[in-house]
């Protein structure tokens, strides 16, 4: 047991010297195909683009907040502070991409295609908000 441990934290020790942000958007790349399979799947099953994207923000916005918080940002602030202070900004996030969804959609795009593109505009709001505002050390 000791030797897995060994190794995790020298794999974790070798991740943190990566720049934060290749860290962010390694991290967030995951979250956001996390994020973006359940909506595939929840619009593949039928409930609607716009449905389908608040039960996909519910689902993965706590695996988010643990990974950003341990393999990005590596705060040790108060988890009930900095949740909030994440899903205040993940709300922000819901309603830009909401909104986006919708006037991709308008502009004529399927669904799967209007929140990829939504997504990809997001990522840099959320790394701003994130660093600066929920992760602030």
């Amino acid at each position: 047991m000791k030797k897995l441990v060994d190794l995790y934290q020298t794999i974790y020790q070798n991740w943190m010297k990566l720049p934060e942000k290749v860290r962010f958007l390694m991290v967030g790349g995951y979250n956001t195909t996390v994020s973006y399979l359940i909506y595939v799947a929840l619009v593949f099953v039928g409930l609607g683009a716009q449905l389908s994207l608040l039960l996909s923000f519910f689902i993965s916005s706590i695996n988010s907040y643990f990974s950003q918080k341990i393999f990005v940002f590596a705060t040790k602030g108060n988890y009930l502070k900095e949740y909030s202070k994440c899903l205040s900004t993940w709300v922000g996030s819901y309603l830009l991409n909401a909104v986006l969804l919708f006037l991709l959609m308008l502009a004529g795009l399927n669904a799967y295609i209007a929140e990829f593109l939504a997504l990809v505009i997001l990522t840099v709001y959320s790394y701003v908000a994130l660093k600066y505002f929920a992760f602030k050390k």
